[in-house]
């Protein structure tokens, strides 16, 4: 088994032909000791029912591990996720779509074996704070763990507006 800290993914982008026949890529990292100091993981959009178009067909997963093996003579490229599962429909006041962790029936995260080629893109999260302040000492790699829920973003980039309108 062959264990990697980041992936890259390559995805089509009609409205930005800079790249070739506009082509676009992004590096989507899972590393458990980034610059020496605490842990990065990316999230991204997973693939989960190809009959559905945008959010719907699809769900969050937070890259906790890239691996890939060899089994009789092919290598298997895969992921090691947490999931976030969208709400049935988007926010009403903002337009967003909400994802939440999901948990197991004994209170741990949902955690699977994915293959990378259900792995369309990137994904960047907001976390709802809700009303109460965050406490001094927050550190922002826990972002992750800390919120029940949070807004998909679709303004980080033109290409994420587009794969989510």
């Amino acid at each position: 088994i062959s264990v990697f800290h980041s992936a890259i993914s390559r995805f089509y982008a009609p409205s930005d032909l800079c790249g070739a026949g506009g082509m676009y890529r992004k590096r989507i990292c899972s590393n458990p000791n980034w610059c020496g100091e605490y842990a990065c993981y990316d999230t991204m959009f997973v693939e989960t029912n190809v009959g559905l178009d945008g959010m719907p067909g699809m769900a969050i997963g937070c890259a906790r591990l890239f691996f890939s093996f060899k089994a009789w003579g092919k290598v298997y490229s895969c992921a090691l996720v947490h999931w976030l599962v969208p709400f049935d429909e988007p926010d009403g006041d903002t337009g967003m779509w909400v994802v939440q962790p999901e948990f197991q029936g004994n209170g741990c995260r949902t955690l699977s074996i994915i293959p990378l080629d259900c792995v369309t893109r990137a994904a960047n999260l907001l976390p709802i704070y809700g009303s109460s302040f965050l406490p001094e000492d927050f550190h922002f790699s826990d972002s992750l763990d800390l919120f029940l829920a949070y807004f998909v973003n679709p303004y980080i980039d033109h290409h994420s507006h587009e794969f989510l309108k």
